[in-house]
Protein backbone atom coordinates (compact mmCIF):
# COMPACT_ATOMS: atom_id res chain seq x y z
CA UNK A 1 0.00 0.00 0.00
CA UNK A 2 1.47 3.60 -1.28
CA UNK A 3 2.62 5.36 2.10
CA UNK A 4 -0.02 8.59 2.38
CA UNK A 5 2.13 11.98 1.27
CA UNK A 6 2.63 14.31 4.24
CA UNK A 7 1.48 17.87 3.39
CA UNK A 8 4.07 20.54 3.01
CA UNK A 9 2.73 23.58 4.67
CA UNK A 10 4.73 26.38 4.44
CA UNK A 11 2.62 28.65 7.18
CA UNK A 12 5.19 29.25 10.00
CA UNK A 13 3.31 27.15 12.32
CA UNK A 14 3.03 23.34 11.36
CA UNK A 15 6.03 21.43 11.13
CA UNK A 16 7.20 20.50 7.32
CA UNK A 17 9.86 17.77 8.34
CA UNK A 18 7.55 15.09 8.18
CA UNK A 19 6.96 16.26 4.07
CA UNK A 20 10.65 17.44 3.23
CA UNK A 21 12.09 14.34 4.56
CA UNK A 22 9.46 12.27 2.58
CA UNK A 23 10.88 13.61 -0.37
CA UNK A 24 14.63 12.77 0.83
CA UNK A 25 13.78 9.41 1.62
CA UNK A 26 12.47 8.64 -1.53
CA UNK A 27 15.36 9.04 -3.38
CA UNK A 28 14.16 12.01 -5.50
CA UNK A 29 17.51 13.51 -7.30
CA UNK A 30 16.35 17.02 -6.65
CA UNK A 31 14.11 18.41 -3.91
CA UNK A 32 12.45 22.20 -4.18
CA UNK A 33 10.42 23.41 -2.00
CA UNK A 34 8.23 25.76 -3.72
CA UNK A 35 7.80 29.43 -2.22
CA UNK A 36 5.95 29.28 1.00
CA UNK A 37 2.81 31.51 2.31
CA UNK A 38 4.94 32.08 5.31
CA UNK A 39 8.10 30.29 6.03
CA UNK A 40 9.16 26.50 6.70
CA UNK A 41 9.13 24.83 10.49
CA UNK A 42 11.53 21.82 10.59
CA UNK A 43 10.84 19.68 14.14
CA UNK A 44 13.63 17.31 13.72
CA UNK A 45 17.18 17.05 11.88
CA UNK A 46 16.89 16.31 7.70
CA UNK A 47 18.95 13.78 6.33
CA UNK A 48 19.84 14.05 2.59
CA UNK A 49 21.54 11.58 0.72
CA UNK A 50 23.87 10.55 -1.91
CA UNK A 51 23.16 11.81 -5.24
CA UNK A 52 20.61 14.52 -4.33
CA UNK A 53 19.76 18.12 -4.28
CA UNK A 54 18.26 20.08 -1.49
CA UNK A 55 16.91 23.81 -3.42
CA UNK A 56 14.91 26.42 -1.75
CA UNK A 57 14.35 30.16 -3.32
CA UNK A 58 17.53 32.23 -2.52
CA UNK A 59 15.53 34.14 0.51
CA UNK A 60 12.87 31.44 1.64
CA UNK A 61 12.99 31.27 4.98
CA UNK A 62 13.48 27.50 7.02
CA UNK A 63 13.20 27.73 10.79
CA UNK A 64 14.17 25.13 13.08
CA UNK A 65 11.45 24.81 15.47
CA UNK A 66 11.05 26.09 19.28
CA UNK A 67 13.17 22.93 21.30
CA UNK A 68 13.91 21.11 18.71
CA UNK A 69 17.62 20.70 19.97
CA UNK A 70 18.76 19.86 16.86
CA UNK A 71 20.62 20.29 13.74
CA UNK A 72 19.16 21.31 10.86
CA UNK A 73 20.38 19.67 8.18
CA UNK A 74 23.23 16.65 8.00
CA UNK A 75 24.23 14.00 5.21
CA UNK A 76 22.31 10.52 6.06
CA UNK A 77 25.37 8.53 6.68
CA UNK A 78 27.83 9.44 8.48
CA UNK A 79 29.71 5.94 8.80
CA UNK A 80 29.75 4.75 5.68
CA UNK A 81 29.63 7.93 4.01
CA UNK A 82 27.77 9.66 1.10
CA UNK A 83 28.19 11.22 -2.20
CA UNK A 84 27.47 13.88 -4.72
CA UNK A 85 25.31 15.84 -2.33
CA UNK A 86 24.34 19.89 -2.91
CA UNK A 87 22.32 22.30 -1.09
CA UNK A 88 21.13 25.69 -2.68
CA UNK A 89 19.59 28.46 -1.48
CA UNK A 90 17.46 29.72 1.87
CA UNK A 91 17.77 31.37 5.14
CA UNK A 92 18.25 28.73 7.36
CA UNK A 93 17.43 30.28 10.86
CA UNK A 94 18.58 28.08 13.44
CA UNK A 95 15.75 30.12 16.16
CA UNK A 96 19.12 29.52 18.91
CA UNK A 97 17.03 31.35 21.69
CA UNK A 98 14.37 28.91 21.68
CA UNK A 99 17.25 25.69 21.89
CA UNK A 100 19.01 24.71 24.90
CA UNK A 101 21.83 26.96 25.57
CA UNK A 102 25.30 26.49 24.18
CA UNK A 103 26.18 22.95 25.30
CA UNK A 104 30.34 24.18 25.05
CA UNK A 105 29.07 26.12 28.34
CA UNK A 106 26.01 24.52 29.92
CA UNK A 107 25.15 21.50 30.92
CA UNK A 108 22.20 19.27 29.05
CA UNK A 109 18.77 20.60 30.65
CA UNK A 110 17.53 17.01 31.01
CA UNK A 111 20.22 14.73 31.51
CA UNK A 112 22.74 17.36 33.25
CA UNK A 113 25.52 16.46 31.45
CA UNK A 114 28.13 18.58 30.39
CA UNK A 115 29.59 18.28 26.67
CA UNK A 116 32.75 16.74 27.97
CA UNK A 117 30.90 13.86 29.63
CA UNK A 118 28.68 13.54 26.53
CA UNK A 119 31.94 13.24 24.33
CA UNK A 120 33.23 10.62 26.79
CA UNK A 121 30.40 8.50 27.09
CA UNK A 122 29.38 8.28 23.07
CA UNK A 123 33.35 7.32 23.01
CA UNK A 124 34.59 9.53 21.42
CA UNK A 125 38.46 9.62 20.53
CA UNK A 126 41.57 10.27 18.31
CA UNK A 127 41.25 7.14 16.10
CA UNK A 128 37.33 7.87 15.37
CA UNK A 129 36.24 9.41 11.78
CA UNK A 130 33.19 10.42 12.38
CA UNK A 131 31.00 13.11 14.04
CA UNK A 132 28.88 11.90 16.79
CA UNK A 133 25.07 11.63 16.64
CA UNK A 134 22.76 10.91 19.69
CA UNK A 135 23.83 14.36 21.67
CA UNK A 136 22.66 17.81 21.22
CA UNK A 137 26.09 19.84 19.86
CA UNK A 138 24.12 23.36 19.01
CA UNK A 139 25.66 22.99 14.99
CA UNK A 140 23.17 24.30 12.12
CA UNK A 141 24.85 22.10 9.64
CA UNK A 142 26.70 18.60 9.92
CA UNK A 143 28.58 17.20 7.31
CA UNK A 144 30.85 13.50 7.98
CA UNK A 145 32.40 11.59 5.48
CA UNK A 146 30.80 13.44 1.82
CA UNK A 147 32.90 13.34 -1.38
CA UNK A 148 31.73 15.61 -4.35
CA UNK A 149 29.36 18.15 -2.37
CA UNK A 150 28.11 21.63 -3.16
CA UNK A 151 27.17 24.01 -0.65
CA UNK A 152 25.68 27.18 -1.85
CA UNK A 153 23.48 30.60 -1.68
CA UNK A 154 23.15 30.26 1.55
CA UNK A 155 22.03 32.62 4.56
CA UNK A 156 23.03 31.20 8.35
CA UNK A 157 21.08 32.74 10.72
CA UNK A 158 21.43 32.76 14.83
CA UNK A 159 22.68 29.38 15.41
CA UNK A 160 23.76 28.42 18.49
CA UNK A 161 27.35 26.97 18.04
CA UNK A 162 29.00 26.82 14.33
CA UNK A 163 26.80 27.55 11.32
CA UNK A 164 28.83 23.92 9.12
CA UNK A 165 30.91 21.41 11.19
CA UNK A 166 32.54 19.60 8.48
CA UNK A 167 35.05 16.45 8.79
CA UNK A 168 36.26 13.97 6.31
CA UNK A 169 35.02 15.95 2.96
CA UNK A 170 36.60 15.66 -0.09
CA UNK A 171 36.01 17.01 -3.39
CA UNK A 172 33.70 19.95 -1.86
CA UNK A 173 32.68 23.80 -2.41
CA UNK A 174 31.09 26.23 0.03
CA UNK A 175 30.02 29.63 -1.83
CA UNK A 176 28.00 32.94 -1.50
CA UNK A 177 27.12 31.86 2.34
CA UNK A 178 25.97 34.80 4.38
CA UNK A 179 26.08 34.27 8.08
CA UNK A 180 23.74 36.63 9.98
CA UNK A 181 24.96 36.43 13.53
CA UNK A 182 22.74 39.12 15.27
CA UNK A 183 22.08 37.27 19.32
CA UNK A 184 24.59 34.64 21.09
CA UNK A 185 23.33 31.70 22.94
CA UNK A 186 23.33 33.33 25.50
CA UNK A 187 26.66 35.28 24.72
CA UNK A 188 28.75 35.93 21.79
CA UNK A 189 30.98 33.34 21.41
CA UNK A 190 31.77 30.24 20.18
CA UNK A 191 29.75 31.28 17.21
CA UNK A 192 32.58 29.85 14.20
CA UNK A 193 30.97 30.04 10.39
CA UNK A 194 32.37 27.00 8.35
CA UNK A 195 34.50 25.02 10.77
CA UNK A 196 36.35 22.35 9.10
CA UNK A 197 37.40 19.35 11.09
CA UNK A 198 39.96 16.53 10.32
CA UNK A 199 40.33 14.21 7.25
CA UNK A 200 39.38 16.97 4.86
CA UNK A 201 41.12 17.68 1.37
CA UNK A 202 40.26 19.77 -1.59
CA UNK A 203 38.44 22.37 -0.39
CA UNK A 204 37.36 25.56 -1.93
CA UNK A 205 35.52 28.44 -0.39
CA UNK A 206 34.79 31.24 -1.86
CA UNK A 207 32.41 34.91 -1.16
CA UNK A 208 31.52 34.07 2.62
CA UNK A 209 29.93 37.01 4.22
CA UNK A 210 28.64 38.57 7.19
CA UNK A 211 30.55 38.89 11.03
CA UNK A 212 30.85 35.99 12.96
CA UNK A 213 31.77 35.63 16.43
CA UNK A 214 34.72 33.31 16.22
CA UNK A 215 36.31 32.32 13.24
CA UNK A 216 34.64 32.59 10.32
CA UNK A 217 36.40 30.01 8.45
CA UNK A 218 38.57 27.14 10.84
CA UNK A 219 40.48 24.49 9.65
CA UNK A 220 41.31 22.03 12.59
CA UNK A 221 43.47 18.99 12.07
CA UNK A 222 43.24 17.93 15.84
CA UNK A 223 39.92 19.61 17.37
CA UNK A 224 36.81 17.13 17.59
CA UNK A 225 38.20 14.90 14.71
CA UNK A 226 41.80 14.02 14.04
CA UNK A 227 42.91 13.97 10.51
CA UNK A 228 44.83 15.57 8.09
CA UNK A 229 43.69 18.52 6.56
CA UNK A 230 45.39 19.26 2.56
CA UNK A 231 44.82 21.15 -0.77
CA UNK A 232 42.15 24.35 0.39
CA UNK A 233 41.75 27.56 -0.96
CA UNK A 234 39.58 30.11 0.07
CA UNK A 235 38.93 33.31 -1.94
CA UNK A 236 36.73 36.03 -0.51
CA UNK A 237 36.04 36.91 2.82
CA UNK A 238 34.30 40.11 3.66
CA UNK A 239 33.17 40.92 7.73
CA UNK A 240 32.93 44.22 9.77
CA UNK A 241 32.70 43.34 13.24
CA UNK A 242 33.60 40.08 13.38
CA UNK A 243 35.70 37.87 15.70
CA UNK A 244 38.47 36.99 12.90
CA UNK A 245 38.79 35.75 9.65
CA UNK A 246 40.80 32.48 9.61
CA UNK A 247 42.39 30.08 12.22
CA UNK A 248 44.18 26.94 11.30
CA UNK A 249 45.19 24.46 14.40
CA UNK A 250 47.25 21.42 14.69
CA UNK A 251 48.70 19.67 17.23
CA UNK A 252 50.84 17.32 15.25
CA UNK A 253 48.44 15.92 13.00
CA UNK A 254 49.72 17.85 9.42
CA UNK A 255 47.78 20.81 7.95
CA UNK A 256 49.10 21.48 4.03
CA UNK A 257 48.87 23.75 0.67
CA UNK A 258 46.34 25.97 2.46
CA UNK A 259 46.24 29.17 -0.23
CA UNK A 260 43.96 32.28 1.57
CA UNK A 261 43.29 34.95 -0.59
CA UNK A 262 41.22 38.44 -0.53
CA UNK A 263 40.27 38.92 2.92
CA UNK A 264 38.25 42.56 3.80
CA UNK A 265 37.05 44.26 6.73
CA UNK A 266 37.65 44.68 10.33
CA UNK A 267 38.32 41.79 13.33
CA UNK A 268 38.41 42.11 16.79
CA UNK A 269 40.35 39.24 17.85
CA UNK A 270 42.94 38.49 14.91
CA UNK A 271 42.29 37.91 11.62
CA UNK A 272 44.45 34.81 10.80
CA UNK A 273 46.06 32.83 13.19
CA UNK A 274 48.22 29.54 13.22
CA UNK A 275 48.48 28.05 16.78
CA UNK A 276 48.21 24.76 18.38
CA UNK A 277 45.68 25.79 20.91
CA UNK A 278 45.83 23.11 23.07
CA UNK A 279 49.37 23.57 24.86
CA UNK A 280 49.15 20.45 27.15
CA UNK A 281 49.47 17.77 24.35
CA UNK A 282 52.74 16.97 23.36
CA UNK A 283 53.21 17.43 19.70
CA UNK A 284 53.68 20.76 17.73
CA UNK A 285 51.51 21.90 15.38
CA UNK A 286 52.64 21.28 11.64
CA UNK A 287 52.24 23.66 8.56
CA UNK A 288 53.05 22.79 5.38
CA UNK A 289 52.89 25.57 2.20
CA UNK A 290 50.71 28.19 3.69
CA UNK A 291 50.23 31.54 1.54
CA UNK A 292 48.13 34.28 2.75
CA UNK A 293 47.58 36.95 -0.04
CA UNK A 294 45.05 39.78 -0.90
CA UNK A 295 44.65 41.08 2.89
CA UNK A 296 42.83 44.42 3.32
CA UNK A 297 41.65 44.84 6.88
CA UNK A 298 41.92 45.84 10.58
CA UNK A 299 41.39 45.69 13.81
CA UNK A 300 38.08 47.14 15.52
CA UNK A 301 36.17 46.76 18.89
CA UNK A 302 35.08 43.75 20.20
CA UNK A 303 32.02 42.81 21.95
CA UNK A 304 30.90 42.87 25.68
CA UNK A 305 31.42 39.12 26.15
CA UNK A 306 34.71 38.81 23.61
CA UNK A 307 36.52 42.32 23.86
CA UNK A 308 39.68 41.02 21.69
CA UNK A 309 42.27 42.82 21.72
CA UNK A 310 45.06 40.80 22.75
CA UNK A 311 46.46 38.83 20.16
CA UNK A 312 48.85 39.91 16.97
CA UNK A 313 46.37 41.18 13.58
CA UNK A 314 48.60 37.44 12.47
CA UNK A 315 49.13 35.32 14.68
CA UNK A 316 51.84 32.50 14.35
CA UNK A 317 51.58 30.89 17.96
CA UNK A 318 53.72 28.90 20.14
CA UNK A 319 55.56 25.30 19.59
CA UNK A 320 54.15 25.53 15.34
CA UNK A 321 56.60 23.80 12.84
CA UNK A 322 55.98 26.00 9.25
CA UNK A 323 58.10 24.44 6.81
CA UNK A 324 57.18 27.53 4.90
CA UNK A 325 54.76 30.78 5.20
CA UNK A 326 54.45 33.41 2.50
CA UNK A 327 52.66 36.94 2.69
CA UNK A 328 51.69 38.81 -0.01
CA UNK A 329 49.93 41.57 -0.80
CA UNK A 330 49.05 42.91 2.95
CA UNK A 331 47.83 46.15 3.64
CA UNK A 332 46.57 47.75 7.03
CA UNK A 333 45.59 50.57 8.10
CA UNK A 334 45.52 50.91 11.69
CA UNK A 335 43.54 53.24 13.82
CA UNK A 336 42.14 51.06 16.70
CA UNK A 337 44.63 48.36 17.89
CA UNK A 338 48.61 49.00 17.74
CA UNK A 339 49.41 44.94 18.45
CA UNK A 340 52.15 43.68 15.32
CA UNK A 341 50.83 42.89 11.98
CA UNK A 342 52.73 39.45 12.02
CA UNK A 343 53.77 38.26 15.61
CA UNK A 344 55.91 35.31 15.49
CA UNK A 345 55.41 33.52 19.41
CA UNK A 346 58.38 31.75 21.48
CA UNK A 347 58.58 27.87 20.33
CA UNK A 348 57.15 28.87 16.57
CA UNK A 349 59.93 27.68 13.76
CA UNK A 350 59.77 28.76 10.54
CA UNK A 351 62.06 27.26 7.45
CA UNK A 352 61.16 29.98 5.12
CA UNK A 353 59.28 33.18 5.69
CA UNK A 354 58.32 35.53 2.78
CA UNK A 355 56.90 39.15 3.02
CA UNK A 356 55.79 40.74 -0.27
CA UNK A 357 54.49 43.56 -0.57
CA UNK A 358 53.42 44.15 2.88
CA UNK A 359 52.59 47.83 3.75
CA UNK A 360 50.93 48.99 7.14
CA UNK A 361 50.27 52.45 8.54
CA UNK A 362 49.50 53.04 12.04
CA UNK A 363 47.46 55.83 13.00
CA UNK A 364 47.19 54.76 16.84
CA UNK A 365 49.24 56.70 19.25
CA UNK A 366 51.85 53.58 19.82
CA UNK A 367 54.42 52.29 18.28
CA UNK A 368 53.59 49.64 16.17
CA UNK A 369 56.22 46.48 14.71
CA UNK A 370 55.51 44.82 11.02
CA UNK A 371 57.15 42.02 12.79
CA UNK A 372 57.50 40.98 15.85
CA UNK A 373 59.92 37.37 15.91
CA UNK A 374 60.14 35.82 19.19
CA UNK A 375 60.44 32.48 17.71
CA UNK A 376 63.34 30.93 14.89
CA UNK A 377 63.19 31.45 11.33
CA UNK A 378 65.55 30.04 8.90
CA UNK A 379 64.75 32.30 6.37
CA UNK A 380 63.65 35.75 6.19
CA UNK A 381 62.77 37.47 2.60
CA UNK A 382 61.73 40.93 2.89
CA UNK A 383 60.79 42.50 -0.58
CA UNK A 384 58.44 45.86 -0.81
CA UNK A 385 57.83 45.86 2.68
CA UNK A 386 57.02 49.34 4.60
CA UNK A 387 55.97 49.94 7.85
CA UNK A 388 54.88 53.71 8.98
CA UNK A 389 54.43 53.96 12.85
CA UNK A 390 56.64 51.44 13.86
CA UNK A 391 59.68 49.21 13.08
CA UNK A 392 59.61 46.63 10.31
CA UNK A 393 61.15 43.93 12.53
CA UNK A 394 60.97 43.48 16.83
CA UNK A 395 61.66 41.16 18.97
CA UNK A 396 64.26 38.63 20.05
CA UNK A 397 64.08 35.69 18.02
CA UNK A 398 66.36 34.03 15.85
CA UNK A 399 66.71 34.10 12.47
CA UNK A 400 69.01 32.43 10.20
CA UNK A 401 68.60 34.39 6.76
CA UNK A 402 67.33 37.75 6.34
CA UNK A 403 67.32 38.93 2.46
CA UNK A 404 65.73 42.02 1.84
CA UNK A 405 64.56 42.95 -1.85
Amino acid sequence: MEKEKAVLYGNGIDDDYPAIQQMLSSGLSCVYLPAPEKHYVIGQTLKIGSGQELRLDRFTVIRLAAGANCAMLENADFDGGNENIRVSGGIWDMNHNEQWPNPYHFPNPETGENYRETWARLHHSETSRTLVRGCYTGMCFRFCTVKNFTFSDITIKNPVVYGVQCAYMEDFTFENVVFEYNEGSPKLWNLDGIHIEGGCRRGVFRNLKGACHDDLLAFTTDDSLFGPISDMEADGIFAEGCHSAVRLLSTGTPMKNIHIKDIYGSYYVYCVCMTKYHPDRPKNGVFENIVIENVFARFCDGTADVPGHWAPFIQIGADVDINSLSLVNVYRDEDNFPMETLGVEAGAKIGNLVLRSVRQRNFTEKEMPLLKNEGKIGRLVLDGVSAEGGPVLAGKGEIGKKIEI
